[in-house]
């Protein structure tokens, strides 16, 4: 049996997590006991993972701008709104359907819903918030406004 991609231990590699880090590597090989297939396979779990875009915050005068890579998502497909200050950006990348012709040996593409959600910085203005499209990039325009500022309460 060929034990690859594992870590190796050392005398004084003791922390609070190292059991849990021996447990995983027990797991893994429990899981993957032949290496060379299983590293074109990927884990037993590699499909099951959520999808969910790239996604970069930038703030600039006056804005901030959201960028969310989903190539090969019409935009159709893709749903911005905002609700109790919370951005939230979701869509569907669906199966292309195609006869198969031949072995697929590795399938990285992945397919099917995403959902992502923002909580907005309080200076945001949500009423002037627009998006757009264009070549598998959504930018979300979020127009600074003023800050909402902490009311005191008189106790009566």
């Amino acid at each position: 049996m060929v034990r690859a991609l594992t870590r190796k231990r050392w005398a004084g590699d003791v922390t609070p997590w190292r059991e849990f880090d021996l447990l995983s590597d027990r797991m893994r090989e429990m899981m993957e006991p032949d290496f060379p297939e299983a590293f074109f396979r990927g884990p037993a779990w590699a499909g099951l993972e959520e999808w969910a875009p790239a996604v970069e915050l930038v703030e600039k005068d006056g804005e901030y701008l959201l960028t969310a890579e989903v190539p090969g998502i019409p935009k159709a497909d893709i749903d911005v709104a905002i609700d109790d200050n919370v951005l939230t950006l979701k869509g569907e990348k669906k199966t292309e359907t195609e006869k198969e012709e031949g072995r697929a040996h590795i399938r990285e593409r992945r397919y099917g819903s995403f959902e992502r959600s923002f909580t907005l910085p309080r200076n945001v203005d949500a009423s002037k918030v627009r998006a757009e499209f264009r070549d598998g990039i959504v930018q979300v325009h979020l127009p600074k406004g003023e800050a909402k500022k902490a009311r005191h309460i008189e106790i009566k």
